[in-house]
């Protein structure tokens, strides 16, 4: 079993820690235990009725999901703490090896999920306790990234609203772009770097339109602030549900992602296949044809572009380590895996 045994960031930051940990379970036949997920637990049908949020989805006997009773908020940050004292107190007193074998990196430091080292540790028989968030394995998300999204998808509470809101979208779009615009934390995070004002957002808008002429292009605005529908005059935009994760998969069913770098962009990209484009600076030039080229076919459809092609993002690989602690893989995911369900 590995056990992801500390909290790091919120909900993007949380799901692509869970994301690697998932996909190299998979491939060594093992189980993944995430007690840190406490707070978005309740968010998914794979984790809300699980106290220790585990993978593969795991059912008390002679019970579906839905009648099992949820872990309460309170039980699973306690479970939290206890597992994160735990494996802290067994790697201080250099119990390292047992009675679990406690993985601590720090900083910048990663850790190769596909190496023979973890493949040994994970299957050895001993729970395998994580403390650290750059425990990645770019080869094996690919690998298994149907199985990863399978595990994440939405149950109706938050499916429909998504749904809605992207029938509403299309109904007069040849194109949709996705529009992330995080202020809120952003104004404090790494002095400001990637706070942009709505000014800022709405000069790419323009841009990007005047690039896709003359198809009829709708924005999906989704954002962490307040917002006034007249800073987006002249443009044709619709607003996202307004809740983060219905936000995060709304903005994963357009046709491509614009926003500053985030995990939560980052997510929405890998979980629907939508090319994202970053915006590193506030005056960022996006070339749309370079990002998504597929939306300059002859005879484009109003119906999602399944783009699983080129880069995860313009930030370089020193950036994205810096910023968000994992080194981007050399192209998007050259095709979707066999479904799931197929493969179960």
């Amino acid at each position: 079993m590995i056990v992801i045994a500390r909290r790091y960031g919120q909900l993007g930051n949380r799901l692509w820690l869970y994301a690697h940990m998932i996909a190299a379970a998979t491939e060594y036949g093992v189980t993944v235990a995430n007690p840190s997920f406490a707070e978005y637990a309740d968010l998914f049908p794979s984790t809300r009725n699980d106290l220790w949020c585990r993978y593969p989805m795991v059912s008390e006997p002679d019970q579906t999901p839905r009648q099992q009773a949820a872990p309460s908020r309170r039980t699973r940050d306690w479970l939290a703490q206890g597992v994160y004292l735990s494996a802290k107190t067994l790697y201080t007193l250099r119990l390292r090896n047992y009675p679990a074998n406690v993985l601590r990196i720090k900083g910048d430091q990663s850790y190769d999920l596909g190496s023979d080292a973890f493949r040994e540790l994970a299957t050895s028989g001993r729970p395998v306790m994580a403390l650290g968030w750059q425990f990645r394995s770019e080869s094996l998300l690919a690998k298994h990234a149907a199985a990863v999204r399978h595990h994440f998808h939405l149950g109706p509470e938050h499916g429909e609203p998504v749904g809605e809101c992207l029938y509403q979208t299309r109904q007069s779009s040849d194109v949709v772009i996705g529009i992330h615009i995080r202020q809120g934390d952003y104004a404090t995070f790494l002095d400001g770097r990637y706070y942009y004002e709505v000014r800022d957002y709405v000069a790419t808008m323009r841009e990007v339109q005047a690039q896709l002429s003359p198809r009829r292009v709708t924005f999906l605005v989704c954002t962490n602030v307040p917002y006034h529908e007249s800073d987006f005059a002249g443009l044709d935009v619709q607003f996202g549900p307004g809740v983060a994760l219905q936000d995060m998969y709304a903005l994963a069913e357009t046709d491509m992602i614009i926003g500053p770098p985030s995990t939560f962009t980052m997510w929405a990209s890998f979980y629907g296949g939508a090319p994202l484009a970053m915006m590193k600076r506030c005056d960022d030039k996006i070339e749309v044809e370079s990002v998504a080229p597929e939306l300059f076919q002859s005879n484009p459809s109003s119906t999602k572009y399944q783009i699983v092609q080129g880069k995860l993002s313009e930030l370089s690989a020193s950036e994205l380590a810096d910023v968000f602690g994992f080194r981007p893989p050399s192209e998007r995911f050259s095709s979707e895996a066999k479904s799931f369900e197929s493969n179960s």
